[in-house]
């Protein structure tokens, strides 16, 4: 933990130069004394704001000793943030030009217009669609390979134009090593996209797996077991995630991120349990047995492992988010892991809970109490009803377990971890001790 700690603080710091520094060379270059400051800080936060753009692809390149120390849900959630703050800084340089001269308004006709002026209003036009895409994405239900595409397609095309508008405007790259800069990051960009969309997809289809076998589980869960196929495999932790593609091959974005389910001791196969919950889900069940897979993992910073400190577990998981949960109770079942653990299942009807048997088996083997709440509990139900709260919270946890030493692990929609992560707050737990899995990725 420490390590990654101090690996974390490094790349922060990395990273936080590769942003400032092309604040910095503006400001140690030759100035102009005839050029009003207005109009520098109006290109500095331009300046910025691209370098944060172009860094953003390498924060979502999948580099693994890049994102380990952080876990993959937080840098894509520092992703989809940092890019609003860029859009927000570039935005701001045409902006400031204009209240510094209204003459600059002439400059937005792409007919008219300087070829410098006009990339640099495709630069901003094409990022106002890579930010409203990923912010509306959900709302306006588009689908997430075709969004993902134009997602990357947008981005570097903007990058692009917003750097050709900086050369063609050429005051900012006047000196050599001025230039140098953002050839460094246009080469950067270059080597990214090399990476990601060459490199690693070639690595991807070397390292595939073959579908060992398929099950329906209850609530509409479907649990593919796959194999390495001539290959050792990957280990993963607890809890963790990869990416999965079926039926084309890596190059074409067709992926989905899906939790493993199965033990992490198992380094023979593994396994993902997906619930049906739109069209590429829905077709996850036609695969059958021998057919190659594609799969890009682990990553996440949810998982048992991570934690080694926790003495006693309480594990919540809603609906299909019991799937890194059963990862990693089949792990704890397979070390004879002996902690104590209180497993609060939520789930909108009993029919449709998914692993229930197994779980009975699970309490068998280690120290495991469930407790299941019931959205729409049968007529004969008498366990929890409603959605967990802190009085089933209270009701239910032993003494002396809200305090230090005590690791919670959440799992499930977003707007159910977001209220039990209220009530486990109210009952008394830090949030130091709550983890939780929020990959959003759009």
């Amino acid at each position: 933990m420490k390590k990654n700690k101090n690996t974390a603080i490094i790349l922060m710091i990395i990273n936080a130069l590769l942003i400032t520094t092309p604040l910095i060379i503006l400001i140690l270059g030759p100035n102009n004394e005839g050029r009003q400051p207005i109009l520098d800080i109006s290109v500095g936060l331009g300046f910025i704001g691209l370098a944060m753009m172009t860094l953003q692809f390498v924060n979502t390149a999948r580099i693994k000793p890049l994102n380990k120390p952080f876990g993959t849900d937080l840098v894509y959630h520092y992703h989809r943030q940092i890019g609003i703050a860029a859009f927000l800084l570039v935005f701001a340089h045409p902006i400031t030009l204009f209240l510094l001269d209204t003459r600059y308004v002439r400059f937005l006709n792409l007919f008219t217009a300087p070829w410098r002026a006009r990339f640099g209003v495709v630069a901003v036009l094409l990022l106002i669609g890579v930010v409203l895409g990923a912010e509306y994405r959900a709302r306006f239900k588009i689908p997430y390979t075709f969004w993902k595409i134009w997602h990357g397609i947008m981005a570097t095309a903007m990058i692009a134009t917003a750097v050709t508008h900086i050369f063609l405007v050429g005051n900012y790259v006047n000196l050599p090593w001025k230039k140098a800069l953002w050839i460094g990051y246009s080469v950067l960009l270059v080597g990214m996209l090399i990476y990601t969309r060459i490199m690693y997809p070639l690595r991807l289809i070397k390292h595939s797996f073959l579908v060992k076998s398929t099950k329906m589980e209850a609530g509409d869960v479907f649990t593919l077991t796959m194999v390495p196929d001539g290959h050792a495999g990957f280990r993963f932790h607890p809890g963790q995630f990869a990416w999965l593609t079926a039926w084309k091959t890596p190059f074409s974005d067709t992926e989905h991120p899906f939790s493993i389910a199965s033990s992490a001791e198992n380094s023979e196969s593994f396994q993902m349990s997906i619930k049906n919950l739109g069209p590429f889900t829905q077709r996850i069940q036609s695969l059958t047995a021998g057919e190659r897979v594609f799969v890009d993992g682990p990553y996440g910073s949810f998982n048992l492992d991570r934690y080694p400190e926790a003495q006693r577990l309480v594990m919540v998981p809603g609906g299909i988010g019991v799937t890194p949960i059963m990862s990693m109770l089949r792990t704890m079942a397979d070390r004879a892991d002996k902690r104590p653990i209180l497993l609060f299942y939520c789930n909108r009807e009993w029919e449709t809970v998914t692993f229930k048997e197994e779980i009975i088996e699970l309490e068998r083997k280690l120290d495991l109490k469930t407790v299941y709440t019931i959205e729409k509990p049968p007529t004969d139900w008498g366990g929890e009803s409603g959605f967990l709260n802190r009085d089933i919270l209270k009701k239910y946890t032993p003494e002396g377990w809200i305090a230090n030493g005590t690791g919670v692990f959440l799992c499930g929609p977003a707007p159910m971890m977001v209220a039990v992560e209220k009530e486990l707050l109210a009952v008394g737990y830090s949030q130091q001790q709550i983890h939780s899995e929020r990959y959003s990725f759009a």
